[in-house]
């Protein structure tokens, strides 16, 4: 017992320091993990949802957070946890009530540990997605009482509305919102398209393919309307040797809308300009048109434009030799000519090309006899070139057999 006396009172006052210190420290480590709380917003994201399904509305988030976490943590956010809702378990029921499901939150700091939060479950209502095809509405709001508006014109004229079932059902319209101003300016500029109910509300949630469409619509003081034939403006010319031999247009003709002072000036509806320079195959084009900027076109503002373009055709005459084929070499010939024309067709460019070094006809004289014969004249067209005519057709040949050797008779004997 005296042993045990003396061994407490032994150094008593660095004994008792000591245990000061380890309170203190203790103390500190307590109120460095003590228990705290954050307000705010973590949204809470759906994963594995069913195929087929949507979520009706956004998911409830998470607003009050219980953790524990030391001191040099900081300051956290929202973006400091991950809220998650597991849907694989959900049957997704057109119109059906909401369901709740367990939310999981972690916080991305392993310093930080989440003793409590709410709310820890969130209400969840699936759809089976569905689709419908729709047209496009374009809708001007008020129109000043000065201004005329031509029908609008919207590209394209229907659409696809896609989501939750219960959603798409209640869409009544897809538009195309287009305000007109006392400024009297034609309309033409791509648009937000935007699905509402009976109401003329946004339905929210709504997912529509494509999300915008070209819409014009014509706009004047004084509105006048007329139908004028479509000409193409062509512009240079064809490479040498080529001519253009059509021109196709369709629509051969186009309704316009504008200004009555502008539309009752033109007398036909041309497209912009069409460059032919040194072309030699056939084009076709969608060509847009070239009218005043107060002067819109119904329909389609493109035309369709074919171009056919040919060599241009001729004819050349040359002369040629004629040879002859089959001659024998112990005969002898003669012609009353030797020269022919040959008048040749094809294309400009073939015929300017074409080296008349490079022709020839012929006489095929092979068994003939001695004596006067008329043969028929071959020529044999060059490539990409035809014979149009032969003159003449035929020539007169003399063949002379070889001279027959003297028969010498031996002498009488003496």
């Amino acid at each position: 017992m005296r042993r045990v006396t003396n061994f407490l009172l032994h150094n008593w006052p660095l004994k008792l320091g000591a245990i000061i210190l380890a309170t203190v420290l203790y103390s500190g480590l307590v109120l460095g993990q003590n228990t705290r709380t954050w307000v705010g917003e973590v949204p809470v994201e759906a994963i594995r949802p069913p195929a087929g399904a949507t979520l009706i509305s956004d998911l409830e988030p998470i607003t009050v957070i219980r953790y524990r976490a030391p001191l040099d943590v900081g300051v956290l956010s929202p973006s400091s946890f991950v809220a998650t809702a597991d849907l694989s378990d959900i049957d997704p029921v057109p119109g059906g009530p909401p369901l709740p499901v367990t939310v999981n939150l972690i916080a991305l700091d392993p310093r930080v540990d989440v003793i409590d939060f709410a709310p820890q479950q969130v209400q969840v209502q699936l759809d089976p997605v569905q689709e419908r095809e729709m047209p496009v509405d374009v809708t001007h709001g008020t129109v000043p009482d000065t201004i005329n508006v031509a029908p609008a014109q919207v590209d394209p004229s229907t659409v696809i509305v896609r989501g939750a079932s219960s959603r798409v059902a209640s869409v009544a319209a897809v538009e195309a919102r287009v305000p007109i101003d006392a400024s009297a300016l034609n309309i033409d500029r791509e648009v937000d398209l935007i699905a509402v109910d009976v109401n003329g509300n946004q339905v929210p949630n709504i997912e529509i393919q494509p999300e915008r469409a070209r819409v014009r619509v014509a706009v004047a003081q004084e509105l006048a309307t007329r139908t004028l034939p479509v000409v193409p403006q062509l512009v240079g010319e064809p490479a040498t040797g080529y001519r253009i031999t059509s021109v196709t247009v369709e629509p051969l003709v186009v309704t316009v809308s504008g200004e009555a002072a502008s539309v009752s000036a033109l007398d036909s509806a041309p497209t912009v300009p069409i460059d032919v320079t040194g072309r030699t195959s056939d084009l076709e084009a969608m060509v847009a048109f070239a009218l005043p900027a107060d002067v819109s076109v119904s329909g389609s503002d493109q035309v369709r434009v074919v171009l056919e373009i040919a060599e241009l055709e001729g004819t050349q005459t040359f002369l040629a030799g004629v040879t002859l084929e089959g001659a024998r070499s112990d005969y002898t010939y003669s012609m009353a000519t030797t020269q022919i024309n040959v008048t040749l067709g094809g294309s400009i460019a073939a015929l300017d090309a074409f080296d008349a070094a490079a022709l020839s006809a012929s006489a095929q004289v092979s068994g003939l006899a001695p004596g006067s014969h008329i043969i028929v004249v071959t020529v044999l067209p060059p490539p990409g070139l035809q014979v149009i005519e032969v003159a003449p057709t035929q020539v007169s040949i003399t063949v002379v057999g070889p001279t027959p050797s003297p028969n010498l008779s031996p002498s009488p004997s003496q």
